[in-house]
């Protein structure tokens, strides 16, 4: 029997990384090739609002160069999008809506001076969470620039691939540990890729916080920005001051960002090992070693699932 694959790209720190994942009897994933490609200078620059793909042919090679050796014929893949390209919110709505493109129009009106761009220009989607004591609904919106977007579909298209689910790189991050970790109820995931920071806190593992922030790659830094970002969340969600703070981290020394950490959070900080490599049940081709970096392509392959 052919067994299809699952493929992903995950564009983070300046370069492509590609996963094609497979099943193995009913519940077990495994790994059957990686490829990660450095984009080259000038090819690529990361923007709200314009173009982020200044080179289209380097930039069409170099997905060729990820995709093509781990596809076997497969040309859905699921697209993990850097997270400085767009935003993640949180709101609320009085009621539940009829359809989903009336709830687009709701949100869009809602949250309209959120917006990098126009209403018009936006591509929104949503997720409703819950609904609160209060009757209200809580859901977890995702936003970009649909130009910003477009490009980059138009792009895949023309290297051969479609990409049939687009989400965030965190969202990927936290869907790779999700289940493979017990998290807690009440948890803080900091993502650090080079100089991005990513910060999720969930709370009776429902997602109430999400920011993400281009920093300088210092501790103290980092340190700055976790302050700022959480000043009010500590005093509106009660479960922020006994949540488990996990980090996932590409820093070579990470000792000083430990200490920092433990500092602005005030508490001790599990660092996660992604153990990508319990998936490989067979040496990788094409010479690729299994990184902790692709942990973000890998869980965002598995929705594909």
């Amino acid at each position: 029997m052919i067994r299809r694959n699952f493929i992903s790209l995950d564009i983070c720190g300046g370069e492509l990384r590609g996963v094609a994942l497979r099943r193995q009897g009913t519940k077990t994933v495994v790994l059957t090739g990686a490829k990660t490609t450095p984009l080259p200078e000038n090819t690529w620059a990361l923007s709200v609002r314009d173009a982020n793909i200044l080179d289209r042919p380097r930039f069409i090679a170099a997905v060729k160069a990820t995709l093509d050796p781990l596809a076997g014929g497969e040309d859905r893949i699921a697209l993990s999008l850097p997270d400085p390209i767009g935003r993640i919110l949180m709101t609320e709505v009085d009621s539940t809506f009829k359809s989903r493109q009336e709830g687009v129009e709701v949100v869009k009106w809602q949250l309209k001076k959120s917006f990098p761009a126009e209403a018009k220009d936006m591509q929104l989607d949503y997720q409703v969470l819950e609904k609160t004591e209060a009757g209200r609904y809580r859901l977890l919106v995702s936003m970009i620039v649909r130009s910003v977007l477009h490009q980059y579909e138009e792009v895949l298209s023309e290297a051969g691939y479609h990409p049939v689910l687009v989400d965030f790189h965190s969202p990927n991050l936290y869907n790779y540990y999700r289940s493979r970790l017990d998290l807690g109820n009440d948890f803080i995931l900091v993502g650090i890729d080079g100089n991005q920071l990513g910060l999720q806190f969930f709370q009776g593992k429902k997602p109430c916080f999400h920011r993400h922030k281009r920093v300088v790659a210092a501790p103290a830094e980092v340190f700055k920005e976790i302050n700022m970002s959480f000043a009010s969340i500590r005093e509106n969600y009660p479960g922020f001051q006994r949540a488990a703070v996990f980090l996932h981290c590409d820093w070579a020394e990470r000792g000083a960002l430990i200490d920092a950490l433990k500092a602005a959070f005030e508490r001790d900080v599990i660092v996660l090992d992604p153990k990508v490599e319990r998936l490989v049940v067979k040496p990788l081709s094409y010479g690729v070693a299994v990184s902790p970096n692709l942990a973000a392509a890998i869980g965002a392959a598995e929705r594909l699932m």
